[in-house]
């Protein structure tokens, strides 16, 4: 029984380190993008700054994605652990 709590325990901190991982992948795009799209629109039309627009939907999205992982993730183990208590003591 111990062993089977086990590899649960790993299962589910190894998908949460995919997790984690994916956060950190699409962060550093972002990085890696928002001085070419920079470039390109100084290049092109410098007196249009359309590069603000994708840098404010990466932001959008970097931070909703980080407030679910970081955040998210927490308050649903929580509310599930409540919930099974309250079924255990009816």
């Amino acid at each position: 029984m111990e062993n089977n709590l086990e590899k649960q325990r790993y299962k589910s901190a190894k998908s949460r380190m995919k997790e984690i991982k994916k956060f950190y992948i699409m962060l550093t795009g972002c990085f890696l993008l928002t001085p070419y799209l920079i470039f390109i629109n100084m290049k092109i039309n410098p007196e249009l700054q359309w590069f603000w627009f994708p840098l404010f939907g990466f932001g959008i999205s970097i931070l909703g994605y980080a407030f679910y992982l970081f955040t998210g993730k927490n308050w649903e183990e929580k509310k599930i652990k409540q919930l099974i208590e309250q079924e255990m003591k009816n």
